[in-house]
């Protein structure tokens, strides 16, 4: 039996333990910030990871969670490479009772399932099965599984910053996508994300008897909403979002504040990141009433992950992997539209730090953030044979 055979009778034989893990991942709460949620997750991974051997490192935030850093150190590395997903969701606490898991043919609805608790599962296993098989490369392996990334990494970029710099490569086991055609899209660029407040400061005064005394912070909210539109642009496929929106009380008295929050997302470079900058700065510096006033504010969520050369070649490995298995893969940036596949996410951290980063290696899926998201069961064990051998493949390159 060749090696590619062996791969896939091992990812056949891993595929139940998978389904079990996502399944018991999907019966409880993880919302960003829920750290009971969180501790069960953690709890969970080490207990899959435990064949490994690898030495555990928690990072734990208050009122946060805890990060996990497993390392596979080999006696004298040649390389590091980082294999990331994350653990947190997008859903309230008392979601996972009020939706729980189940399984419709060859889909498994849960929530979280695909994105990204499907990634912690295919990660793991494809190096467990590695192991197994005895062609892991000669490389130290980080499996880092952050808690915080559905609110862009606020503490998540900070392990980064400490975990991952001087890495070779970095792997995002965010969801993958599959085209029409059936090729895998790989992602090696992806856009920056911005979000912002405004808050519009007005003159109440009586709706009726004193009108005039007023200055309403709702219609000077109009104003700037329709600016932050007319920013939108269609051939970077840069978009400025407002919501959510209020101002005012009663109907019977001009506003006297108004707030919008606001997105900016599809950023796909530092010069268009600026200059987005200097748009909502100018926005920020003037009123259309001169009797209101304007506090505006912003931050990065995510950075933009510009299309760094060596990914190129990272990419043409994963294909020689995927040639090994009969599969397709292309290679996907900035301008790729496709279902389940975002337009931000932590690749763009490691793309921040100087590492070249591949990002879609998760299961393949549908309705993602929504209460009816779902995973398809057979991509688990197709993204989990591809990575493997993948693996293989840089045992080739660097050696035993």
């Amino acid at each position: 039996m060749n090696i590619i055979e062996q791969i896939r009778e091992k990812s056949a034989q891993y595929l139940p333990e998978q389904l079990e893990l996502l399944k018991e991942f999907a019966s409880f709460d993880s919302e960003t910030n829920y750290v009971e949620g969180n501790a069960r997750s953690i709890t969970m991974v080490k207990r899959f990871l435990e064949p490994l051997g690898t030495s555990i490192e928690e990072i734990t935030y208050e009122q946060v969670g805890t990060h996990l850093i497993a390392r596979l150190i080999p006696k004298q590395p040649e390389g590091r490479i980082v294999l990331n997903a994350h653990l947190d969701t997008v859903f309230p606490v008392g979601f996972a009772k009020e939706h729980p898991w189940h399984i419709e043919g060859d889909w498994l609805y849960g929530l979280g399932v695909l994105d990204c608790k499907g990634g912690v599962a295919v990660s793991s296993a494809a190096v467990r099965i590695a192991k197994e098989l005895g062609i892991l490369p000669n490389v130290e392996i980080d499996l880092v599984y952050v808690c915080d990334e559905e609110q862009g990494s606020v503490t998540g970029q900070e392990v980064y910053a400490q975990i991952c710099p001087g890495a070779d490569a970095a792997y995002i086991f965010e969801p993958g996508v599959t085209d029409e055609d059936g090729a895998i899209a790989i992602v090696t660029s992806r856009q920056g994300v911005i979000l912002g407040n405004l808050d519009i400061i007005g003159v109440e005064a009586h709706a009726g008897g004193a009108y005039s005394q007023g200055h309403s912070a709702n219609q000077e909210l109009a104003y700037k909403i329709l600016e932050l539109y007319s920013f939108n642009d269609d051939e970077k496929g840069v978009y400025y979002n407002a919501a959510p929106v209020s101002g005012g009380r009663p109907n019977g008295v001009v506003s006297g504040s108004a707030n919008m929050q606001f997105c900016v997302a599809g950023i796909p470079d530092w010069d268009t990141y600026h200059e987005v900058e200097r748009k909502l700065d100018q926005m920020g510096s003037h009123t259309h009433d001169s009797g209101c006033s304007v506090n505006l504010s912003y931050r990065q969520l995510f950075p933009p992950q510009l299309h760094l050369p060596k990914s190129t070649q990272l990419f043409h490995e994963i294909k020689n992997a995927a040639d090994m298995l009969g599969l397709r893969v292309k290679e996907d940036g900035v301008r790729f539209r496709g279902e389940d596949i975002h337009c931000a996410g932590d690749a763009n951290y490691m793309g921040a730090l100087g590492i070249p980063a591949l990002d879609g290696f998760g299961p393949t899926g549908c309705d993602m953030h929504a209460v009816t998201e779902r995973l398809y069961i057979p991509s688990i064990r197709e993204k989990t044979e591809l990575f493997a051998a993948y693996l293989y493949v840089l045992k080739r390159k660097y050696g035993d």
